[in-house]
């Protein structure tokens, strides 16, 4: 038998995720969550002000992550679908790595104090002006046809995070080929008819 060696901080925030996502914010005691992390439930408040602080930071750590990652990738010196190939993967896998915890972004924002909300609204923010760069930069060099930006980035964002609600590790395909799978779909959606199917010195996977 394996012995837990988290911390108690990482242990009541595995908690409230567990108790989030499966019954929602405001159904979610914090009896609860210290009962699942073993711990007594005014030992929290060592640990968090309140219940609002564990979603704040939950939503905070993953968008941040998202955003962080995209932001390298856009920065990369490589073709403009190569980079596009590599923010589909980005989001397909941190979606269905943490299914949980982008459930709980997407799904609890109305959940958040007015501050917070702006706050984490700021982060969905920049991950769209991200992508957008990563289109119109495509546009502008005559790769990708010339198409509303944000609805496009709506659209492949939507797109690869109902991923999560349907994946099944262990099923018929693996995380790998169903990016590969978006990848096309979106790419060529996104590309001026008559485009060549890759671009020389473009690779098709990361």
């Amino acid at each position: 038998m394996q012995s837990d060696t988290r911390s108690v901080r990482e242990k009541v925030l595995a908690a409230a995720v567990q108790l989030f996502a499966e019954y929602g914010y405001h159904a979610a005691p914090l009896r609860d969550i210290a009962r699942i992390a073993g711990i007594q439930a005014a030992s929290i408040y060592y640990h968090y002000t309140n219940k609002q602080a564990l979603l704040v930071e939950i939503m905070e750590t993953h968008m941040r992550q998202l955003n962080a990652n995209l932001e390298q990738i856009v920065r990369q010196p490589t073709g403009v679908r190569q980079r596009l190939y590599e923010a589909i993967a980005n989001h397909i896998r941190l979606h269905t790595t943490h299914k949980y915890e982008f459930f709980i972004i997407d799904t609890e924002i109305r959940a958040l104090e007015e501050e917070n909300r702006r706050y984490i609204l700021s982060l969905r923010d920049q991950y769209e002006a991200l992508l957008q760069e990563l289109l119109r930069e495509g546009m502008e060099q005559g790769i990708f046809r010339e198409s509303d930006v944000k609805i496009c980035s709506y659209a492949i964002i939507a797109m690869c995070t109902e991923v999560a609600a349907w994946f099944r590790p262990g099923g018929r395909l693996t995380v790998q080929q169903v990016i590969d799978i978006y990848s096309e779909m979106i790419t060529q959606g996104l590309l001026v008819a008559g485009a060549p199917a890759q671009t020389p010195g473009e690779s098709v996977h990361t």
